[in-house]
């Protein structure tokens, strides 16, 4: 029992030795670290106010973005609506312009068509009809002469007489006839030449005919002439039936059904080309 309070007491002195070298330990070390844990304490709550602060400026970058967001939103409705105006107007405008365009188009359909090429006509026949009519003023003033029975050597001279038409043209003369007498007394063949310059035959070109050549072409002149005219005022009276009908659609449409009809031909006549010329070439290649 001695033995065990000796080793009790003998542990207490180790003991204390031991709390005593620890204090003298942690006052030293307590001395050394001087004011660390105000230190502690001080970075604890600057890391406090860090995170505090780092939390504001998410919390500001998010209300930015969506700020940020929703004034692009309002900048692309701003340009939507710009573009939308535009459009609208634009399209406005187009339609102003549309308008106008078939108001033309329809006021067109008023004049009649084809007035310069029956005119052309109309002057050409004035102009054939004014060559035979002179012809035969002349066989008049032949007969005249006959009758007054003037002396040798002298003739009678024919007055001109003014026309009333005016004509694309100034027709040539006619020469004044001479008389031609067989030693029987009977004249010569009544056929003229007519004389014709660059303009006439120019145009006689326009209405695709050949120009008269003597005064005995003149009446199969005149009935081409006269046929050309008839075909003319068919096409006049088919006008004036279309008249209405192409007007409306022109107005309502914005389509002339005629002028469709020829792009269509003109398509139909290009294809056709085409389609010619692909079987040329085939046959070259065989």
């Amino acid at each position: 029992l001695g033995t065990m309070n000796e080793e009790i007491n003998l542990y207490r002195d180790g003991k204390a030795t031991v709390k005593a070298k620890l204090d003298e330990l942690f006052n030293g070390r307590k001395e050394k670290m001087g004011d660390l844990p105000d230190l502690m304490d001080t970075r604890t709550a600057l890391g406090e106010k860090i995170r505090e602060k780092i939390k504001e400026r998410n919390e500001l970058r998010d209300e930015f973005r969506v700020q940020e967001r929703e004034y692009n939103e309002y900048l692309k409705e701003v340009r939507k609506a710009k573009q939308e105006k535009f459009v609208a107007e634009r399209a406005l405008q187009s339609a102003e312009w549309d308008k106008v365009r078939r108001e033309r188009l329809a006021e067109k359909l008023e004049e009649q068509p084809f007035v310069q090429e029956m005119t052309l006509i109309e002057q050409t026949m004035a102009f054939c009809k004014s060559l035979v009519q002179t012809k035969e003023e002349v066989k008049e003033v032949e007969k005249k002469e006959v009758a007054l029975d003037n002396p040798e050597g002298t003739e009678v001279l024919t007055k001109k007489e003014d026309r009333d038409e005016e004509f694309y043209f100034v027709p040539t003369k006619a020469k004044k006839a001479n008389k031609s007498k067989t030693k029987g007394g009977k004249e010569g063949s009544g056929a003229k030449p007519i004389k014709h310059n660059a303009v006439t035959f120019g145009l006689f070109d326009k209405i695709k005919l050949d120009a008269p050549i003597t005064t005995d072409d003149i009446p199969a002149i005149l009935e081409k002439l006269e046929e050309q005219l008839e075909s003319y005022k068919e096409k006049v009276k088919l006008w004036e039936i279309n008249k209405e009908e192409r007007k409306r659609r022109i107005l309502e449409e914005g389509v002339d059904p005629e002028e469709e009809a020829k792009k269509e031909e003109v398509k139909a006549e290009a294809e056709e080309e085409v389609k010619e010329e692909a079987e040329e070439e085939k046959k070259d290649d065989e």
